[in-house]
Order: structure tokens, then sequence, then C-alpha cells
């Protein structure tokens, strides 16, 4: 077995981030022992990771360069580039090129680095030296087929997050459950820097005609904490319930999340995350799209779930609807695509161990 490095931060609010990676460092405790850059993030979101005692956590930037330099360059040992999302800017490339002379003198060792799972929100120029670096890699994947396009090196893996939830046999029986009378609502909250609309009495009249075709009872959930207060108020508008946190714990917020999924049909979001966990429990996603290019739309295609994305601004309700029916009586095909991807983790796992094994 070889020593296994990566980093695990992500946003200090949002679930999703926790769950990915939780899926991410489970995988690579299979190939070692597991050193992690946590960073300064505080135990509440710590719960989120699933860490084991035996994990190393380091929690300052020199700590960890320090460590991982001597790893690569002394040792042989994996080295797993963060997953979730990149962006395609000089700051990230940088920090590539910086990695690049660590990961030839790995190579040289019999050492062996990974690119797993991993989205890009747009191109740039300065994805050529990034791909350049990644090329130094035993292995590259990205969560859809876009961003791999995009970089032009690698493969396609579904994101890690998929790798969790509900058990296999849960998620086969899922479309013939009567507990599941639910329609789970997540709506991105507008932020300085990333203006949304914001969702008006027609939006909200809309969702109420689309549950009721449906069938389903509305609820609304917040993957996200910041969230909360925008969920909270549409709530209120329909009259329904919602979800949101209740402190700054993640594991017990996404217990909270998984227990609605579990109960959901469907759900209806915006956020990325937000539908890969409920589809892990069972829920059929609906992607409140902008156009068919959204990071939210192609990673679910990165995992051969298509054809559920519907108009987020949802003006035209009936088309609405009829794509949402569709989606539904394609419930147990969707499911199986989940329990596919999750065939698909495993497989990479394997590769990453039948690395770290070799001679």
């Amino acid at each position: 077995m070889v020593d296994v490095y990566a980093s695990a931060v992500g946003q200090y609010d949002n679930v999703g981030d926790t769950v990915l990676r939780r899926g991410f460092l489970d995988a690579l405790r299979r190939v070692g022992p597991l050193h992690v850059y946590v960073g300064g993030r505080d135990d509440d979101h710590l719960s989120g990771l699933g860490l084991h005692e035996a994990d190393r956590l380091y929690r300052t930037r020199p700590e960890w360069r320090s460590r991982v330099s001597r790893a690569l360059t002394t040792e042989r040992s994996l080295y797993a580039f963060d997953t979730g999302e990149t962006e395609v800017q000089r700051a990230f490339a940088m920090r590539y090129l910086r990695l690049a002379p660590l990961l030839l003198a790995s190579r040289l060792r019999g050492g062996a680095s990974a690119h797993l799972g991993v989205g890009v929100r747009e191109s740039t120029a300065w994805r050529v030296p990034i791909s350049a670096v990644l090329r130094l890699c035993s292995v590259v994947t990205w969560r859809d087929d876009v961003s791999r396009r995009m970089m032009g090196v690698g493969g396609v893996s579904p994101d890690w997050a998929f790798a969790l939830g509900a058990p296999d046999g849960v998620l086969a029986s899922a479309a013939d459950d009567p507990g599941r009378d639910r329609l789970a609502i997540g709506v991105r909250a507008s932020l300085e820097h990333a203006e949304r609309d914001r969702p008006d009495q027609r939006w909200l009249d809309a969702v109420a005609g689309l549950a009721d075709r449906l069938g389903l009872e509305p609820v609304l959930v917040a993957q996200i904490e910041r969230d909360g207060p925008l969920a909270q108020e549409l709530a209120g508008a329909l009259g329904v319930e919602a979800v949101v946190w209740e402190g700054p714990n993640h594991a017990k917020q996404e217990a909270r999340l998984r227990g609605t999924y579990r109960r959901s049909k469907a759900v209806l979001s915006d956020r990325l995350h937000g539908l890969v966990i409920a589809a892990t429990e069972g829920a059929v996603p609906l992607v409140l799209a902008s156009d068919g290019s959204d990071k939210a739309t192609r990673t679910l295609a990165g995992a051969g779930i298509a054809d559920t994305a519907v108009d987020r601004t949802l003006a035209d309700p009936a088309a609405a609807a009829a794509t949402a029916a569709r989606a539904l009586d394609r419930h147990a095909e969707i499911m199986d695509r989940v329990i596919l991807a999750r065939r698909d983790i495993d497989d990479l796992t394997r590769t990453l161990v039948a690395l770290a094994g070799r001679n």
C-alpha cells in the first residue's frame, strides 16, 4: 500500500461539497493510508466528510505543502487533486504548474497521481497549461463530457456524490414506493456576484400547478445554508414545509435532507448536488436549467441521466409538466443509471488500487 494525499476543503456551508468529497475520500482510503488537507474547517464542517480516526489531517498550507513535497520526491505515493469544480483561471493554473515537477518526480519513483471527477465551469486560454500538467497524471477523468472536451485530456466518470446514499435495493424499488408523495424543491439564492431572478408569484403558481399535476406535496429544501431564507419565504407563500439548516453541522443537515428525499418522488432544483443527492435516495432529478449546457444538466448526463431538464423560469408550465411526467415514467430507468454510476465509480477505484499496487 502507498500513502495517499488529497485535499478536501469545499464551501463551508454547502452539504454538496462535503458529500462529494466523502465519496472521494472513501475511494482513496481503499488505496492506502490517507493524508487529508482540511485547512481551517471546523468540526461541524468535517462531520460531513466521514473522516476516520486513522486519517492524518493537515490544517495549514505550509505544513501540507511540505508534506506533499516530501512524499512526491522521496516516497512512492498517490497524489489526488481535489475534486468538485475547478476554474480555468490564472491562479488555478499556477497551482497546477507548481505541482508539475513534483508529479514528474513522483512518477519517476513509481508513484502515481490522479485528477478525478472534476468539472469545469467555462473554458479559457489557461486550459492549455493546466491540460499539459494533467498529462503527467496516471489517470484523469471529468464529471461531464463538456469539461472533458474543453480540457482535451482524460475520460468521464460520474460525480463522486453518486457513490453514497440509499442501498441499491431501495433505488431499484423507488418507482413503486407508495410512500414517495413529495416534490422537493431547491432554489438558488441570489448573491452580489451572481444575481438571480427572484421567484415571483407566476413562478410559484407554476410550481404549485406542477406538483398538483404530479399528485405530489411540495416541500422546499436548502442544501446550502444561505439558500435557507429564500426557501422559507417560498414555503410560506405556498403554505408548505421548508427543510433548512438548524445549525452549522453538515452531517445533521445532510441527514435531514436525505430523509426528505427518501420520501420524495422527484426533486426540482438548480443546485447540482441537491439533484445528485436526491437521486441517490431514489428521487427523480428535475433540473431547473438555464440552457442545455449548465453544470447540473451536463453532470447528470455524465452519469447517464438525460432529458430531465425544464426551463428555470417555468415560463411554459405545460411544457415543464410534460417533461416532468415523462421523467417520472422513466423512474426505474433513472434509478438503474444511478446504480450503474456507482459501478463506474467502483471500477475507477479499482483502477487506483491497481496503480498503487504496481511494482
